[in-house]
């Protein structure tokens, strides 16, 4: 990371397969990744999914997103990293394809009553 950045990995009360990354300066939160691993029958290694990638709007021209995905991605156990995205995030998707991600599949939800 860049040298004002510090990045700082959290287990702390998560379950197992749960990583969040933090990039702070200051003693201010700038941006979070937070990570999952899934063991898939379907898959021959393990994946990874980014559940959430926030960076603070006015944080966003610094590449702390960048480098939170480069972060996780050079670990090499895993086979993919996948995500989902809103629809409506146009600037996240473009954001995701310059990382080199691709559009693949649907994802479809259902909204379950109590």
């Amino acid at each position: 990371l860049f040298p004002y950045t510090t990045l700082f990995r959290s287990e702390n009360s998560l379950k197992d397969k749960d990583i969040i990354y933090l990039v702070y300066r200051d003693k201010k939160i700038e941006g979070f990744l937070s990570f999952k691993i899934n063991h898939y029958l379907h898959h021959d290694r393990d994946t990874g999914e980014i559940v959430e990638l926030v960076v603070f709007p006015e944080k966003r021209s610094l590449k702390i997103g960048k480098q939170l995905i480069e972060k996780i991605a050079r670990n090499k156990k895993f086979e993919q990293i996948e995500l989902s995205t809103s629809t409506y995030r146009k600037d996240a998707h473009r954001f995701y394809e310059r990382q080199g991600y691709e559009k693949l599949h649907y994802n479809y939800t259902k909204d379950l009553d109590d």
